[in-house]
């Protein structure tokens, strides 16, 4: 069943009265929402009777005909209902005087009193087809509804629904339009994260990837010369320099790594990298992306540190992996810095807020919040903010520094 005054269904006015500025009659078949919560007010010098006219997308055999005629303080409380054929003229099917804010005509074959159509409000009097109009009324394409009679105000409807069913003289690709146009196909949730996906492209921050191959970093590193690689470049670099009889050097300038001139892990960068990676799971461009831990103690990483842990300068200084520590606990004291451990006795910040604490509350996961972050993160559910595992509150230990 379709309400073949909903604007996607194009209905047609054929004819209508003087209305009022911003009220006129075109708002009760508008697709704007606004527009149509106006109504139509006729304009004030405008007297009783007033047709107004629609001409329907196709035939339609009408179930049923809801009017509200009150819009504010104007209020209409006598209105009649013509419909015709595509060869006949226009037949009367009911005439109503009421004293309610609305008015409803409907066919007596499908509904009575105890039993009336849906979406009949209490405020809407009840009315049914005249005898004798079922011709009308089952292949009507043309509709017509007379106000004749107002409570001291202007001619005004609020709103008009005709319901009905393509009549039996329409063909079947009509009735396909119809429910086309009524009830368009929805895409399933999963085909609309698909088109999204489609439409959407891809685009991984420049930021994010190696200055070098171009590709996204797992651990970036920032180089003396201010541009960032991947902790594997820097690997590859290295052995290609060995190989060569060269020392540890920057890839891009070609200067030699010492110990107030070398790599530098960069946490900020590799903490943005691992949420884009987290927030961007569910696509398929991310399934192959390479991921790697904050924490620090891998196997390219214990590479590395013995990489430079060889001589790297002139001088006669070296690299070493004591010197690679310090750097990496002073990197680790940035406000960039976002993975805290109470391992060493030293970190009192919670990881979410970046505020110090005399005690922090440490989760399963090894991270460490304070008491209103922890609180919070518990109406909802109990998952770490940062990691995402799930744990268990009894499993939270109090820790302090």
């Amino acid at each position: 069943m379709f309400n073949f005054l909903d604007p996607k269904l194009l209905p047609k006015l054929i004819r209508k009265p003087m209305c009022t500025d911003n009220y006129e009659v075109e708002n009760l078949i508008s697709s704007k929402q606004l527009e149509k919560m106006k109504g139509f007010i006729a304009y004030p010098s405008v007297k009783p009777p007033v047709e107004i006219e629609f001409e329907l997308l196709c035939s339609v055999n009408i179930f049923y005909i809801i009017l509200n005629t009150s819009v504010g303080n104007q209020r209409c409380n006598g209105i009649e209902i013509f419909a015709k054929t595509t060869h006949s003229p226009y037949v009367s099917l009911g005439r109503a005087i009421y004293e309610t804010q609305g008015v409803a005509f409907c066919n007596n074959r499908k509904y009575s009193g105890s039993n009336p159509p849906p979406g009949i409000s209490t405020n809407h009097s009840l009315h049914f087809f005249k005898k004798g109009s079922h011709t009308s009324f089952l292949q009507a394409s043309k509709v017509k509804i007379v106000i004749f009679k107002t409570e001291k105000s202007v001619p005004c409807m609020a709103s008009a629904e005709i319901w009905g069913v393509p009549s039996k003289s329409c063909s079947q690709k009509t009735r396909e339009t119809v429910q086309k146009l009524f009830h368009p196909k929805i895409p399933s949730l999963e085909s609309n994260m698909l088109d999204k996906e489609d439409k959407d492209s891809f685009n991984i921050p420049r930021d994010f990837k190696d200055d070098l191959t171009f590709e996204l970093m797992s651990i970036p590193y920032t180089l003396p010369s201010g541009n960032t690689i991947d902790l594997s470049t820097l690997e590859k670099h290295k052995e290609s320099e060995v190989s060569l009889g060269r020392k540890p050097c920057d890839p891009f300038t070609g200067v030699k790594f010492t110990d107030n001139s070398k790599p530098i892990l960069n946490v900020g960068l590799k903490s943005r990298i691992d949420m884009f990676l987290l927030k961007n799971s569910h696509r398929k461009e991310t399934f192959q992306l390479k991921r790697s831990l904050v924490g620090l103690q891998n196997d390219n990483h214990k590479k590395f540190r013995t990489m430079l842990a060889e001589p790297g300068s002139s001088s006669g200084h070296s690299c070493s992996a004591d010197n690679l520590d310090q750097l990496i606990e002073k990197s680790k004291k940035s406000d960039n810095f976002t993975c805290f451990t109470g391992d060493s006795g030293k970190s009192c910040r919670c990881i979410w807020c970046k505020k110090n604490f005399e005690y922090l509350y440490k989760l399963p996961c090894e991270h460490f919040y304070c008491r209103q972050c922890l609180l919070d993160m518990c109406k909802i559910n109990c998952v770490c903010k940062e990691c995402m595992k799930q744990f268990v509150k009894s499993e939270v230990i109090k820790v302090d520094f």
